[in-house]
């Protein structure tokens, strides 16, 4: 399905960027792709958001988004992945200035989080976001503690983010980070500073650092070098990843909490 565009960090869908052909159109639509459990709802809702490389690859859909998704419908809670390329005409932004982009996919979250708001089927009260890479670090941009829309977001999912644009920045909703001590593309040390940073009394920032694992730990696919990155998988971060993001939807209320 096709979801409206909001305006937020950029005033237009497209800003121009060198990977968008340097076009400028102000309007525009992000295809969604929605899981959800079954029956009436309302469900609580994660959106879903790629890396650097976009959903392009098939293995993005089968490694990373149908795992993800088909955890959290197990869990009662819907998935909405949204595109944040396709329409735009962009391949990658891995070997560009990813930075920027992330500030702007933030607004394709809150774009998403608006039409989530207005279904039926979505609790509005209970919509979280997760991220992948450069969808992690959408996710850090979009709880900026300066970030004043209308509609925020419960909480956020971050796996390997480039966290440097942040390692400074106060969140008004609890974060989560997973990363590898081993990730060679974003070090974890930027992420690790924002742990230290955070002022008390402010939500929580929780970081949990695997020893070995890799950029891409959590997809089942061999090593390999991707648009300049060394990529990789860790069976043991793998497997724990999905606990602990159980473990913090517990404790902040999306799922019941099963006697851990």
């Amino acid at each position: 399905m096709q979801v409206p565009w909001l305006p937020g960090n950029a005033e237009a869908f497209q800003a121009g960027a060198r990977e968008e052909n340097h076009a400028r159109p102000a309007q525009g639509t992000l295809p969604v792709t929605v899981y959800r459990p079954s029956g009436a709802g309302p469900f609580p809702f994660v959106v879903l958001l790629h890396g650097c490389g976009g959903l392009r690859q098939k293995a993005m859909w089968t490694h990373w988004v149908e795992p993800w998704a088909a955890f959290f419908v197990a869990n009662g809670i819907g998935a909405a992945v949204v595109d944040s390329f396709a329409p735009r005409a962009v391949e990658e932004v891995c070997t560009g200035n990813p930075g920027p982009w992330a500030v702007r996919r933030a607004d394709d979250a809150y774009s998403v989080h608006a039409w989530l708001s207005t279904q039926p089927y979505v609790d509005a009260g209970r919509i979280a976001a997760m991220g992948m890479s450069n969808g992690g670090r959408s996710v850090l941009a979009a709880l900026r503690a300066n970030d004043e829309r209308p509609r925020r977001f419960s909480f956020g999912i971050a796996l390997y983010p480039g966290c440097q644009s942040d390692a400074t920045s106060v969140f008004y909703a609890p974060l989560l980070i997973l990363i590898g001590a081993g990730d060679s593309v974003t070090p974890a040390r930027y992420c690790q500073q924002i742990q230290r940073v955070r002022p008390q009394g402010t939500p929580e920032v929780r970081l949990v650092l695997y020893a070995r694992a890799p950029h891409t730990f959590d997809m089942k696919l061999p090593d390999r070098t991707v648009l300049r990155m060394r990529l990789g998988y860790d069976a043991d971060a793998a497997a724990d990843a999905p606990k602990q993001v159980a473990r913090f939807l517990a404790d902040y209320g999306f799922v019941p909490d099963k006697g851990r």
